[in-house]
């Protein structure tokens, strides 16, 4: 069985491709009973951006970028999926 990362609503994870290179995922929890939101941010160095991405709360993958998640529970204060490795081999989170 693969290990989970389980994430709060307001805490963030970050994913780390390099030296200057991040990707942060926040659990925004659930604006009504169908639907929950992740805010993922990316950053280079000093300079990054963050998008507020929606997704009905009975999708099973959801895809950031170019790297799937799995969604393996979902609650208002948490979401749950599992530990994936980064493009480097490194683990994630």
């Amino acid at each position: 069985m693969e290990e989970a990362i389980t994430i709060l609503v307001g805490e963030k994870k970050t994913l780390k491709f390099g030296f200057m290179r991040s990707m942060g995922l926040v659990y925004c929890g659930m604006p009504n009973e169908d639907t929950f939101s992740l805010s993922y941010m990316e950053t280079t160095g000093y300079q990054g951006y963050a998008l507020n991405i929606y997704y009905p709360k009975n999708m099973s993958k959801i895809k950031i970028k170019d790297i799937e998640f799995n969604v393996l529970s979902i609650t208002p204060e948490k979401i749950k999926i599992p530990q994936i490795k980064n493009p480097l081999g490194n683990s994630s989170f």
